[in-house]
């Protein structure tokens, strides 16, 4: 009892901590608001120089952007990263007698206990995939285990501690919105500020001539202007080339980089090849070759969504079926034409760790 007291109050304390960003982060965003709207167009614009129409425009304007940051914000809280479908274990073991029985007993029951595997997965160096004993479940291909939520998240990007949650395949979209939406408010406020600063000055011949959270709220919007907007360039590259915030840095921290190795089932001979791959190698793996495929792998096939930022471009009805591909949906990681081509010229050159059969493979089709 005293340990479930000790981990609750942990939990909690873990919670606390992660809201403590972002409220900090919402109370500077509410404090510009106010400065902004307050201090500079209604107090120097509107009453001061008389310039009504200016003044209400660009209260307005602000207000708006601050309204749609918000609405992405909780928007990206409440879809959530997305959550990995259960997957049950590959039927990669080699076809005997007890095999066979299994599955047997699995269509007159009615229950599964295994699938066939995907074409393509990635595994360890025997070929057998990656378990999460803490879902208990196969990850899936760029599936990661979120500490943070306690399940595994399809395509985990990264944990952002300004918004307080896990970017992940499903609220990726709404991400770098709220980067480029806070990029484009920081930008606008500078701009407005610094076309009526000179004359505020001149009209105040008195220290201090302008008003302190004037300043503070252009300092503030400089550096989420150098923050946020090297931000939605870099998220804007990683989806032009198909890698995620995780990737990048797992090839970074070169001391640290672990390989990869996956399992390729080839439709010539029926087998089952693993290969090794290196970090930097295994950056390419989802690169389809073309931007504009990439781009919609991330933000969908909608493009006008691409800018409005409502929803997610993620439609998931949890099937019940014995196809990775079904059970995944939208999940679902397709490997480039060009890794595809890379596997066949090793095969070829006899370049891989490991070759078998796997059960499964018996009604292997086109994935």
């Amino acid at each position: 009892m005293g340990f479930l007291s000790t981990g609750s109050v942990r939990l909690e304390e873990h919670l606390w901590f992660r809201c403590i960003t972002p409220v900090v982060v919402l109370g500077l965003l509410t404090n510009a608001t106010w400065s902004f709207c307050h201090q500079l167009c209604y107090n120097a614009i509107y009453r001061k120089f008389g310039q009504r129409s200016v003044a209400i425009g660009l209260m307005v304007g602000e207000v708006v952007l601050v309204l749609i940051l918000i609405g992405i914000w909780f928007q990206m809280v409440l879809i959530g990263p997305g959550k990995q479908p259960k997957l049950l274990p590959f039927k990669i073991m080699p076809e005997d007698e007890s095999d066979t029985d299994s599955e047997a007993k699995e269509s007159s029951q009615g229950t599964q206990m295994s699938t066939n595997p995907p074409r393509i997965y990635q595994c360890d160096p025997q070929g057998y995939p990656i378990w999460c004993t803490a879902c208990q479940s196969i990850k899936a291909n760029r599936t990661h285990h979120s500490s943070t939520l306690g399940y595994c998240i399809p395509r985990f990007d990264h944990y952002c501690v300004w918004i307080g949650t896990v970017v992940g395949r499903k609220n990726y979209r709404l991400f770098v919105q709220f980067a480029f939406y806070f990029w484009a408010f920081a930008i606008f406020v500078i701009v407005s500020t610094a076309s009526f600063l000179p004359k505020i000055i001149r009209s105040q011949p008195h220290v201090p001539r302008v008003n302190p959270n004037i300043l503070i709220m252009m300092g503030l919007c400089g550096m989420a202007t150098l923050m946020v907007g090297p931000l939605f360039l870099a998220h804007t590259y990683y989806m032009m080339v198909n890698r995620t915030s995780l990737e990048i840095i797992a090839t970074k921290r070169r001391s640290r980089a672990t390989n990869t190795w996956l399992c390729y089932y080839n439709a010539v001979d029926g087998i089952r090849y693993v290969f090794e791959f290196k970090a930097l190698e295994a950056q390419d793996f989802w690169n389809k070759r073309n931007i504009w495929t990439n781009l919609k792998e991330f933000l969908g096939d909608n493009y006008l969504m691409w800018f409005i930022p409502f929803g997610t471009n993620i439609k998931y009805s949890h099937p019940h079926s014995s196809d990775v591909a079904e059970v995944l949906g939208p999940y679902q990681e397709k490997c480039g034409e060009r890794l595809r081509d890379e596997l066949q010229h090793r095969i070829e050159a006899g370049n891989y760790v490991a070759a078998f059969k796997a059960f499964g493979d018996r009604s292997m089709g086109e994935n």
